[in-house]
């Protein structure tokens, strides 16, 4: 184990960017849903966010858990989408919220994203309101609320 350290605001960071990154490639994998698609394609086109992801070993679209929900009923309104990633190490101090790449960053000790996690280790939550992008239809009839996690079980569960 290699841990790095970095300081924000009053909180240490304590991180293992390769246990990360193991860890991503032995449990995590990409969801391919159109709301996962849309918040892939948006944090792909900012280059400062991906290797802000990226210092930290995780890979941008493979995530432990994301929420979206439209805020509109039209293909011009905005989906608010909250992205849990989880990384291997601990936060000493209190967990770290600002605003940073355009987005809303959050280091937590704590989210309500299952997983098969095991050591320690904290979530990084990305999120934003960010507008349909993908060249593709919307569907709001049938809009569900999907996980990996979810999907490991076989099952959607509706909100």
């Amino acid at each position: 184990m290699s841990f790095e350290t970095v300081k924000i605001g009053s909180a240490e960071i304590i991180f293992d960017k390769e246990e990360t990154e193991k860890y991503y490639t032995e449990h995590i994998y990409s969801c391919e849903c159109r709301d996962c698609r849309n918040f892939y394609e948006h944090i792909k086109r900012n280059p400062e966010l991906l290797g802000f992801l990226a210092d930290f070993g995780l890979n941008f679209n493979s995530v432990e858990e994301i929420l979206s929900r439209d805020l509109g009923n039209d293909r011009d309104s905005l989906i608010h989408h909250e992205a849990y990633y989880v990384v291997c190490g601990r936060i000493e101090g209190n967990d770290v919220e600002f605003e940073k790449f355009g987005v809303k960053i959050s280091f937590l000790r704590e989210a309500s994203a299952p997983g098969d996690k095991r050591g320690e280790y904290f979530f990084i939550a990305i999120e934003n309101d960010f507008p349909f992008i993908i060249d593709e239809e919307r569907d709001f009839l049938t809009r569900k609320f999907k996980t990996p996690w979810n999907r490991k079980l076989k099952g959607v569960m509706s909100i």
